[in-house]
């Protein structure tokens, strides 16, 4: 009788195991292709007339249009505003860094950026008509790529190769470029560069070509190192904002085999042999910038050892190469909305 009592324990235990899984798996947070959203925020670097997002790599343009100037027409108001939002996107990027020496501004003594409305194809993101103020007006807010092949780097890279004998340094050639890019690297590490603990007047700037330097002043990671299709669809480095730890981001509190053991699912020694299995090919390389450099203070300086790291890890996995680098920086977000200043021009 004793025995008999036992016998649906085996079934039921499976069944209890199976369910368990199958909840676990379902409370992992969703990723996105390689990269988890739910870890990092983009860098948005403000501006009265807009705003960089330097995790996507858009560039935003605000511009209002108001009625009174405009013959109290809704239409040319709007058209108005619109003009000026891309007009607020070419101010934008003019002023972006394209290393540690030159902006686009500065880029070829100023010749670039008479040129830089060619480069830019902008959308409108959003438009608004705002009728509960003394002066009612349309507000217009347009957006442009620096990433794909008909983004700003693609077209200042065809402009540099054709008319700019002075620059000099170009990334790999992976053929002609197509419109869609389909990584096959998805299963590999990314670098994740943090640079949180700098002091106030060392935080660094983004730019479209940064540099990664190890102490000896060594470029560990630079334009001409990398892949053109992939740096065209990535961009060099995306700049983010996080508020975990950097051992949080090596191992994750949320980690499948975390979550396993957590819930009694798997005995201690299966969690420990997945947990090491999964080290030796982990998401996350993590690594801390000791300083930035450069005029523009674009450039991140790595330790020695760090540098050979990622040497090996670039040889094994191709991690720089295929510009799988994220910057962590301490600056705030805050949100895209933003106020726009009363003296904006306005037409």
């Amino acid at each position: 009788m004793e025995s008999s009592r036992l016998l649906p324990v085996k079934p039921f235990r499976l069944f209890r195991i199976w369910l368990l899984t199958a909840l676990a798996l379902l409370c992992l947070p969703v990723i996105s292709g390689s990269v988890d959203a739910n870890r990092f925020g983009s860098y948005i670097e403000r501006h009265a007339n807009g705003w960089i997002d330097w995790q996507e790599g858009l560039i935003y343009g605000i511009g209002r249009g108001y009625l009174d100037k405009n013959n109290n027409s809704r239409p040319r108001a709007q058209g108005a505003a619109n003009v000026l939002a891309s007009a607020s996107i070419l101010k934008l990027a003019a002023g972006v860094h394209l290393d540690e020496r030159e902006t686009l501004e500065t880029l070829g003594k100023g010749r670039v950026v008479i040129q830089l409305k060619a480069f830019m194809r902008d959308r409108q993101h959003k438009s608004s008509f705002i009728d509960d103020v003394k002066e009612p007006y349309f507000e217009v807010i347009n957006v442009a790529s620096m990433k794909g092949i008909s983004g700003l780097t693609a077209r200042l890279l065809t402009h540099l190769k054709d008319q700019d004998p002075e620059w000099k340094d170009f990334p790999i050639p992976t053929g002609p470029r197509q419109s869609e890019f389909t990584p096959n690297d998805e299963d590999q590490p990314w670098l994740v560069l943090d640079a949180r603990n700098l002091p106030d007047n060392q935080q660094v700037q983004p730019s479209i070509f940064p540099k990664v330097v190890n102490e000896n002043g060594e470029a560990i990671y630079s334009l001409q190192e990398v892949e053109e299709a992939a740096l065209l669809n990535r961009g060099m480095m995306r700049y983010v904002v996080s508020d975990e730890s950097p051992e949080d981001l090596r191992s994750g509190p949320d980690s499948i085999e975390r979550i396993m053991a957590r819930a009694q699912i798997w005995p201690v020694s299966e969690a420990m042999a997945a947990t090491e299995k999964r080290e030796k090919r982990r998401k996350y390389i993590v690594q801390e910038v000791k300083q930035v450099q450069g005029l523009a203070k674009t450039n991140l300086l790595v330790s020695a050892a760090d540098a050979r790291e990622l040497k090996a890890e670039d040889v094994s996995s191709q991690i720089l190469k295929k510009c799988r680098v994220i910057v962590v920086v301490s600056s705030p977000v805050g949100g895209i909305e933003g106020g726009l200043g009363q003296k904006l021009a306005m037409l």
